[in-house]
């Protein structure tokens, strides 16, 4: 998985690297952040050099503190490894001013680091794995697939992500405990949190829907990567698309997916990043369907579908007179909903890098939401694509906010050498 969608428009080319003034046993680097946006809790992230005392520590053993020249203000870094072996230095942007630049000391040492909130994960073994800031639950990857009855083949036919605020409230949906063949029960229960599907997927003159799994399933194969910090924390799984349900022989598509959720403060409950390379396997593969059932999709608890008025979605779209069913291409698409523990408001942003024609499933009042497109992916090649989910407690922030969160999502900060 290519590590340059993470740090995409970084400009680097070399890191000051003094001792005169550091602790001993400490290296500092120095540098130079411009933003193109406005902006709150900005990711930054810088490929470096490490200093040889650093190089054979593993990145989990080296403290970063990273300081703001002028202000004073700190904040912890991280360090990354790159898919390609490289090193990724990663901060929080407390605060971003368009065209404008800060300068940063990074103070890197052997140890840990010395700000005590940070993501862990916590697995439960063929189940489902929590994601953990400060001992509070930020958001669950679940990813068992079991046969054994119809009930669980029903629960379990396709991985998917779920969202908690910090009191534990859960704010996605799922089919936990329901019985599909009662349809009142949950409407649409095959939406269910953050996901990715298409229903009417072309391989070999034949149809497959991975979206209702009626017989095609989405098996969740290994975690390859798991990374978390005082400001990241990172997930990558091999998922396998197959045309049965019990994963014999080789999958139709096999997607390698990565999600990152970065540190966030009040009233931000998660800023989510989706990155998935979709690979065809066996033949070339026609991914169709249409906006209601296929794409990268946000679907909120069912108490949204089941409650009056007040807790009902309402959109914005990223310029007045947007029709959705008729619009292509826009960048982003908010929407707010309202639960028995307050209002939410999600941001669903959307690459420009991703395949054009893409059509917004933007106006169910339920709120299940997102993109859709269609693509011809030939035998052995690979499809990636970039998401940003950014969820807050509250009604919707201004339009030029949001667009704001968007434009750091494409643009992110560059960093260079201070002069």
């Amino acid at each position: 998985m290519k590590s340059t969608k993470r740090c995409t428009t970084v400009l680097f080319v070399s890191l000051l690297i003094s001792t005169g003034s550091v602790a001993i046993g400490a290296e500092q680097l120095t540098l130079r952040v411009s933003t193109p946006a406005d902006g709150t809790d900005v990711p930054v992230c810088a490929g470096i050099e490490l200093p040889p005392a650093l190089v054979n520590v593993p990145c989990e053993n080296v403290a970063i503190q990273m300081k703001e020249a002028g202000t004073g203000r700190t904040t912890p870094g991280q360090l990354v490894k790159a898919a390609d072996g490289k090193t990724e230095l990663w901060w929080i942007l407390p605060r971003a001013k368009a065209n404008e630049s800060s300068t940063w000391t990074a103070t890197l040492k052997r140890g840990a680091q010395s700000d005590g909130k940070r993501f862990s994960w916590q697995d439960r073994p063929g189940q489902y794995l929590d994601l953990l800031f400060d001992g509070y639950k930020v958001t669950r990857y679940m990813y068992a697939h079991d046969t054994s009855s119809e009930q669980r083949t029903f629960e379990t036919y396709k991985p998917f992500h779920h969202v908690y605020d910090a009191s534990g409230n859960l704010l996605t949906n799922g089919p936990d405990g329901v019985n599909p063949y009662i349809s009142d029960q949950i409407l649409y229960p095959h939406h269910r949190g953050i996901y990715i599907g298409w229903n009417k997927l072309m391989f070999e003159g034949k149809q497959y829907d991975l979206w209702h799994m009626p017989q095609a399933h989405q098996v969740h194969q290994k975690f390859l990567e798991q990374v978390a910090g005082p400001v990241l924390a990172r997930s990558t799984v091999l998922i396998y698309w197959n045309d049965d349900k019990d994963n014999i022989g080789e999958p139709i598509l096999a997607e390698r997916r990565q999600t990152t959720v970065f540190r966030q403060s009040d009233p931000t409950v998660v800023l989510f990043d989706f990155h998935t390379e979709l690979k065809a396997i066996r033949g070339d593969v026609f991914l169709n369907g249409d906006p209601e059932h296929a794409g990268f999709q946000y679907r909120p608890h069912d108490a949204v579908a089941k409650g009056g008025p007040d807790v009902k979605a309402k959109y914005l779209f990223n310029r007045d007179g947007i029709d959705p069913r008729k619009d292509r291409d826009m960048p982003w698409v908010a929407m707010s909903y309202g639960l028995s523990s307050g209002r939410y408001s999600v941001l669903y942003m959307n690459h420009p890098d991703n395949p054009k024609s893409a059509i917004y499933s933007a106006y169910r009042d339920y709120g299940r939401f997102g993109a859709f497109f269609t693509k011809e992916l030939d035998a052995g090649r690979t499809l990636e694509l970039n998401y940003r989910i950014w969820v807050g407690r509250g009604d919707l922030p201004e339009r030029q906010d949001l667009a704001d969160k968007c434009s750091v999502f494409v643009d992110a900060p560059n960093v260079e050498v201070s002069k």
